[in-house]
């Protein structure tokens, strides 16, 4: 099970994330800490967390093992340059700005779960037939993904369901 969390107060995500390992993980003053890539991980904790924002939206993946969210609005504009970077396999499931999406965030969170960067991982991730793969090989976590509220979430990680919870308001700062 992995839980998502997400908001739509103007707040950064280590804020965020802070106060919802406190509020509902019992772990107050987390000590994030960051990869050589700026992925965010607790010291000397079990909980794996990924944050992810798109226009006005914070939203948190928070879990007990490895996980990687990417999540955009689907009110953008066509990225023709982006597009141009896909694959011939993918550009062929590629109809609609939603299908544009869904595999820009179905790469972009398995990228975030391996802790890569979009630079240097973007060609050695593909994502076709609702899987993905890693050097052209299938990769061995899953991909969950939906739509919520105008936005499409994508969730990398070896889980098998998910619950979501909205976050209405963010105590003030003390």
């Amino acid at each position: 099970m992995i839980d998502i969390y997400y908001t739509y107060a103007h707040i950064d995500s280590e804020r965020f994330t802070k106060f919802i390992l406190a509020r509902y993980y019992n772990i107050p003053n987390a000590e994030i800490c960051k990869t050589i890539n700026g992925k965010p991980y607790l010291k000397n904790d079990k909980v794996f967390f990924n944050a992810s924002h798109s226009k006005g939206l914070m939203a948190l993946a928070v879990g007990k093992s490895e996980v990687g969210l990417d999540v955009e609005s689907l009110s953008g504009k066509p990225r023709p340059a982006v597009l141009s970077k896909f694959t011939a396999r993918e550009k062929n499931e590629i109809l609609t700005l939603s299908d544009f999406y869904v595999h820009w965030t179905a790469r972009e969170s398995y990228i975030k779960y391996i802790a890569g960067t979009l630079a240097a991982m973007w060609r050695r991730v593909e994502f076709y037939g609702k899987k993905i793969y890693f050097l052209n090989k299938p990769a061995d976590v899953p991909v969950m993904q939906f739509t919520l509220e105008g936005y499409s979430f994508s969730i990398c990680g070896n889980f098998s369901k998910y619950s979501i919870k909205k976050i209405e308001k963010i105590p003030e700062k003390s």
